[in-house]
């Protein structure tokens, strides 16, 4: 680590552990954060990524590990610097892609040693502190053909809570190269089988040759992503199905954009680094954060229109001055489901009696007297507009009319009252039936 770097990074880090800072995007600004890896512990978010010296490297130096925390996607929290040499691997080690999980009461914590071999280290919290559990690779350098490091893992939902690791570079027509897959022992501290080679179909709609891998699970469906390309099948092992990119190519939206999908208070986001200043100019990276979508067929949609608009506010923070406030942009939801629109995008469908969304740290609330709700309904319903909780202080309520069918829309308007100190918006809706109405979309106006 170069002077100017060894003396930045704890400066930064002490100012967001004390400040709580809000990032936006980039999540944490300037610090190096790549290949970030979100989870839902304890209901609390943890973010594990690598990190990338200083915006004067031309190669890949990776320092250490950092494990961060929020309670709303907003403000985080530095918990822990995870060095190499607490590990097998010594001083020195290059710091590569990492996996947690949480099974048998114990955090599981799984990293590279740069593209060599992977190891394994346990916690009995969240933050740590992590120790070395078997002080050697778990998967050493030599047991394929191909390279062993960025590790995924997948505890299934299964009865067992069988645990998968996926790892390795994969390159078509190159059989040495190829994501690999091995079932991991109850105590997912050694492997249960030897890895198999993963097939993947119609590589052409994917980037053919990447590495980073990820997997998730949905309905299902297990979904295996390099950067934010993306395959699908029904078995763990496969084969996959490659779709293609669940965004557009910007922002670091491609191959490289190593990060994860995951869920929390019936939302779902997707978190991945970009290099901002150019891959040739350094290989340093920040990470980002968007919400995520699924088609009804499954397929996965970053919401590339939310970066467009809102890419410096990040998820979690809202503007009553926005010009549109889209429905699917929402923080926390109960009793609704998130759907295509049958006139594209997204919307909100299924609502029941007594659900809710939450758009929380909504500013300039105040400036206006009336939000307009673009929805359909085919028998008619209530919004009901609530301060700070779902039971929270009424700011307006209005009614929705008919609409006689789910293509046909209508702007119903509410008047708001006593919006002084309303930091967090709740949409609570009120009706009969199994699927009130569908919101689309929504805007304040004076």
């Amino acid at each position: 680590m170069n002077e100017r770097a060894r003396l930045l990074f704890p400066l930064i880090v002490i100012a967001i552990a004390a400040t709580g800072l809000p990032a936006g995007n980039p999540i944490v600004p300037d610090a190096g954060m790549a290949d970030p890896h979100c989870y839902v512990f304890e209901n609390k978010i943890y973010l594990f990524s690598t990190r990338d010296l200083d915006a004067t490297q031309k190669k890949f130096t990776a320092p250490d590990w950092n494990i961060w925390s929020s309670d709303d996607l907003v403000s985080w929290k530095h918990e822990r610097t995870i060095k190499p040499a607490e590990t097998y691997v010594g001083e020195g080690g290059k710091c590569w892609a990492t996996e947690t999980v949480f099974k048998n009461g114990k955090y599981y914590f799984y990293f590279s040693n740069g593209s060599s071999d992977i190891g394994l280290m346990t916690s009995d919290r969240p933050e740590g502190p992590y120790r070395d559990a078997i002080g050697k690779p778990l998967i050493r350098s030599d047991l394929t053909p191909g390279k062993e490091y960025d590790p995924t893992v997948l505890v299934d939902d299964d009865a067992e809570q069988t645990a998968y690791i996926i790892f390795g570079n994969h390159f078509p027509g190159d059989h040495k190269n190829k994501y690999r897959i091995a079932r991991l022992s109850d105590d997912l501290m050694s492997l249960a089988e030897h890895p198999k080679e993963i097939v993947i179909n119609d590589l052409h709609r994917m980037f053919d040759h990447n590495d980073k891998p990820t997997i998730h699970k949905r309905k299902g469906v297990y979904y295996l992503s390099g950067g934010s390309t993306y395959a699908m099948a029904k078995n763990i092992y496969g084969p996959y199905q490659a779709i293609g990119n669940s965004g557009n190519g910007k922002n670091g939206l491609n191959f490289r954009g190593h990060g994860n999908y995951f869920a929390w208070n019936n939302q779902w986001f997707h978190t991945w680094c970009h290099f901002h200043l150019g891959r040739g100019v350094a290989k340093y990276r920040e990470s980002y954060i968007s919400y995520l979508h699924y088609r009804d067929n499954g397929e996965l949609v970053t919401d590339t229109g939310f970066l467009s608009q809102h890419f410096s506010t990040g998820v979690g923070n809202y503007d009553a001055n926005w010009e549109t406030i889209e429905a699917e942009w929402y923080m926390t939801a109960d009793g609704i489901t998130k759907r295509e629109s049958p006139h594209g995008g997204f919307e909100i469908q299924e609502i029941q009696d007594g659900g809710y969304l939450c758009f929380p740290n909504m500013a300039n609330l105040t400036k206006h007297h009336s939000v307009v709700f673009h929805v359909s309904s085919q028998r008619g319903a209530r919004i009901e507009v609530r301060a700070d909780a779902p039971d929270g202080r009424i700011l307006g309520s209005c009614t929705v009319p008919a609409t006689g069918d789910w293509v046909t829309y209508c702007d119903a308007k509410c008047q708001l009252d006593e919006c002084e100190d309303a930091k967090d918006v709740y949409l609570v809706f009120k009706g009969s039936g199994s699927d009130l109405l569908h919101l689309d979309r929504f805007n304040f106006v004076d």
